[in-house]
């Protein structure tokens, strides 16, 4: 039981990097860019949590030497251990696949149709530096959307860009830079796209 809680937990470290962002921005926290350390060793704890989930199956399911699996009560224990890792497993693996997953149940209008169409507003577009997935990207849209003034928000993790519209009475559009440092990311204004006032 102690390698599957293992495996649960070193599966959560693999998938922090992108789970930990979206928490935060669900609780309002601060820096987001927090766990982008994560990132480099998701790899590495991902394969270590599907070798504690192998072990911990070869475990349950090894030959045993016939007295010692006769008694009532290994047989009861066994049984729990086998049924309590069959309902861990699809947990590690939903964890583990969280990172990738995640970019196709993020946003289905990947163009900037929301944010650049012709709602009311100031649009502008933004180059984005230390995203290192789409799970900050994600928080960091989630973030900037909650801002008071922010009409819309769109963060394309791929582009490296962010479009925002905000409303001008209520939110400078040079403002934007120091919400994104805020959460731990920089922002410049991208060079090749001009604000546009509808």
């Amino acid at each position: 039981m102690r390698t599957t809680s293992m495996a649960v937990i070193t599966a959560a470290g693999a998938s922090l990097c992108c789970t930990g962002p979206l928490l935060l921005a669900g609780i309002g926290a601060g820096s987001l860019a927090g766990f982008t350390w994560l990132e480099p060793v998701r790899p590495y704890l991902a394969l270590a949590a599907v070798g504690l989930l192998g072990w911990a199956f070869w475990r349950s399911y090894r030959p045993r030497v016939v007295e010692a699996c006769c008694s009532i009560e290994e047989r009861k224990r066994l049984s729990l251990q086998r049924k309590s890792l069959w309902g861990i497993a699809p947990l590690v693996l939903v964890l583990l696949a969280f990172p990738y997953l995640q970019a196709s149940l993020g946003n289905s209008d990947a163009d900037g149709s929301v944010v650049t169409g012709h709602a009311p507003g100031e649009h502008s577009t933004w180059a984005i530096a230390g995203l290192t997935c789409s799970g900050c990207a994600a928080g960091l849209e989630a973030s900037l959307v909650a801002t008071n003034g922010m009409i819309a928000c769109e963060v394309l993790f791929d582009d490296g860009l962010m479009n925002c519209r905000v409303d001008p009475n209520r939110l400078d559009v040079a403002a934007i830079p120091g919400l994104v440092e805020q959460l731990g990311f920089q922002a410049r204004l991208a060079p090749d796209i001009n604000t546009i006032v509808n």
